[in-house]
């Protein structure tokens, strides 16, 4: 096409497209505009908002790594220690008023036998309160995971609630 034919054919589009084609061209304008006024300075924003949460956590890998990773860990114990830890949880159930009858346990080793894992399962007798310090107090211990704790109460107004509590403890072959 020449540029005399669509001169021609501009002058004429009016007289074919009628008020729907102004319409139309109207909205394209308008979306045109919407787009730079709205959507780019929004895509902007998104882009540096994007790259302001990448250089965080850059700076936050790098951190963490320029830490060492066991500066807050309390070392394990080792498994010798396994009675010491028996004497302490009896030791923790007198401190709360908790009567502690009998224990069950046994042992797994995992990672290839550098860690040994002690469960420890028992029966006991306490109130509501003293059972929950009980159980805060062997969580705060290093190697110490409360698997299962069940409550029961034989009658609604017993003060005393039955717990079967089933502990894991974690110790470092050395």
């Amino acid at each position: 096409m020449k540029q005399a034919q669509v001169i021609w054919t501009l002058r004429q589009w009016p007289k074919y497209a009628g008020l729907l084609g102004w319409v139309g061209v109207a909205l394209v304008v308008a979306g045109i505009l919407v787009y730079r006024q709205t959507v780019v300075p929004f895509n902007r924003d998104l882009d540096r908002r994007e790259a302001d949460v990448e250089d965080l956590a850059h700076r936050l890998r790098s951190n963490a790594g320029a830490a060492s990773a066991t500066a807050g860990l309390q070392p394990l114990k080792t498994p010798d220690t396994f009675t010491g830890f028996l004497r302490q949880i009896s030791t923790l159930g007198d401190k709360h008023h908790i009567m502690i009858s009998q224990s069950d346990y046994k042992s797994t080793a995992e990672a290839d036998g550098h860690l040994v894992r002690y469960g420890v399962q028992f029966p006991a007798q306490g109130k509501y309160l003293d059972i929950r310090g009980l159980v805060q107090d062997l969580q705060a211990l290093p190697g110490v995971r409360v698997e299962t704790l069940v409550m029961t109460r034989g009658r609604i107004d017993d003060d005393l609630l039955s717990m079967q509590l089933q502990l894991s403890y974690l110790t470092e072959v050395r």
